[in-house]
Formats: structure tokens, sequence, C-alpha cells
């Protein structure tokens, strides 16, 4: 990757949807090389789809945490049919594998904090394996997702 396509996805980043004529001005390519320079970023998929950024407070999405969870056995099974449930809840934003005391990091949302303890007991809670749930409530999003770091990708 050289410096035309780490421009090229930091300018995607911040906006998915700015012309390919923009981007070939910016890095000084003709439109068509900027073009096929994109499409070989979608195909080896370092590109992976465009999309929109919403704001959750618009949507009614008022609360929002992160939920800590512990298995109560670490057996293949209760891993898979635990990552199959959590994919299923549309309240969560992310869900992460992890080291440490936890075993998985859930960004979770909600209409308010009544909603969000529902979903905690009545979603998470009784998935089947479940061990110990801690939760973090947000109070502020101070640096909302910005993309990732291109500048300190090693690629």
């Amino acid at each position: 990757m050289d410096d035309i396509d780490r421009h090229t996805l930091k300018a995607l980043q911040q906006d998915g949807r700015k012309k390919n004529t923009e981007l070939a001005k910016e890095t000084g390519l003709a439109p068509s090389t900027m073009l096929d320079r994109v499409k070989k970023l979608e195909d080896k998929g370092i590109l992976k789809g465009y999309r929109a950024i919403v704001d959750p407070a618009k949507l009614g999405l008022k609360a929002q945490g992160f939920a800590c969870i512990s298995l109560d056995r670490h057996r293949v099974k209760d891993i898979e049919l635990l990552e199959n449930e959590i994919n299923k809840i549309s309240n969560v934003r992310a869900c992460y594998h992890i080291t440490g005391r936890f075993d998985y990091l859930l960004h979770v949302v909600a209409p308010d904090i009544g909603d969000l303890g529902k979903l905690i007991k009545e979603k998470l809670a009784t998935i089947p394996g479940m061990g110990k749930i801690e939760t973090f409530i947000v109070y502020a999003e101070v640096k909302p997702d910005q993309g990732w770091p291109i500048d300190a990708a090693s690629g």
C-alpha cells in the first residue's frame, strides 16, 4: 500500500460518498486510474463496504454501554452458541472476543437506561452458558469512531 492508497482510504473513511473525480484530483491521478485503484482496494478486501454515519440520539437510542461477559464454561459448543445468540441481538453494536478477566466485550445501545437494563437481564443473561456480566454505562461519547488509523498501518 502506497501513499495514494492511504490517502484514498482516509478520504473514503471521512466521506464514503466522495466522488472518484475528487479523489483523482486530490491525488493527481486520472479518474480512470483512481477508479482502478479503488477497485483493487475493494478486491483485496481492504475496502469492505460503505455506510452512512447515523446519529443514534435522533433514532431514539439515547443509552449506551459496554457489557463485559464471562462464560461459565469454555467449550466450543458453548462459545459458538453464545456468539450466535449475540449476533441475533440488534442492540449489540459490536462484540469482541478478548483476553483477561472477561471473555467478551459488547457495545450495547437502547432507548434509555431502563431498556438497557432489560437488554442485559432479558436477552444477554438468558443466553445458555452465560456466566458473569458486568456493565459500564456511557456518560458521554468523547471521541466518536473516526475510522481506522490508516497512517499507523504497516501494510
